[in-house]
């Protein structure tokens, strides 16, 4: 029994990157026979892959490549490649495997340990001569006079001498025994007269023997009056028994 086949060429194209292949011939069974040789014939010539195969195929690849894109990029923003060299300078390993941010922050912490220790010794160590004083030792006496002119409109008229010159006296001693250089040598003062609004005061200071520094600053004549000075101006016009600053005069004395 004879079959008649006949031969009948096709043209097959393959989309796999859009390249034609070659042509082939394909069997035509004459009477239906040769099904399975056809059919695995047909197999072999068929494309690699279809066209949406070979794109979903670049789309993973090129989705692949750019998962693996250098952090370092020039795409990226520049203050972010600068963060990341930060980083790994800092994580650079430097000497005796200690990394970089680890060597600069025991020498932080060395230079800080050290000031405080600094600090602690030289505040332990200081002595200030000039906090300790015997005032027994203050035998010479200094004495300062001189008057000044009280606001007539501070005290009633009403008002005693006696209580005038009182309130006057302790106004003085306040004055100088709050001030930090002639407190320790303030002694004493007194109110010697009172006329109208015009009062007379007397200053007197104690001095160790060896007062001649003293005597060219501390207890100068300038120096002890602006004390008085800068207090009187201080103060408010509308305060009680209120001394005119312009009106202050002193002496040694």
């Amino acid at each position: 029994m004879t079959e008649a086949l006949e031969l009948k060429p096709i043209q097959v194209v393959c989309y796999n990157n859009n390249v034609s292949s070659d042509q082939t011939n394909e069997v035509i069974p004459g009477n239906g026979a040769c099904s399975d040789h056809l059919r695995s014939e047909r197999n072999e010539v068929s494309p690699l892959l279809s066209t949406p195969q070979v794109t979903e195929k670049n789309r993973e690849q090129h989705l692949h490549v750019d998962g693996g894109v250098d952090t370092d990029s020039p795409t990226q923003p520049k203050c972010q490649r600068e963060l990341r060299r930060v980083k790994r300078e800092l994580n650079e390993v430097v000497v005796w495997k200690l990394k970089l941010w680890t060597l600069l922050l025991i020498i932080f912490l060395a230079i800080a340990l050290v000031i405080g220790i600094s600090i602690i010794v030289c505040s332990a160590v200081h002595d200030d001569k000039d906090e300790k004083y015997d005032k027994s030792s203050f035998v010479v006496a200094r004495f300062f006079r001189g008057n000044f002119t009280l606001d007539a409109n501070s005290f009633t008229s009403n008002s005693q001498d006696e209580e005038t010159m009182t309130e006057l006296k302790q106004q003085l001693i306040e004055v100088y025994s709050s001030s930090p250089a002639l407190e320790r040598y303030f002694y004493n003062v007194t109110i010697n007269n009172l006329q109208d609004t015009t009062a007379q005061f007397k200053l007197q200071f104690m001095m160790p023997l060896d007062h001649e520094q003293l005597i060219h600053y501390t207890l100068s004549l300038k120096m002890v009056k602006n004390v008085l000075f800068q207090h009187l101006y201080d103060r408010d016009t509308g305060e009680s028994f209120y001394i005119i600053p312009t009106s202050l005069h002193m002496e040694v004395g």
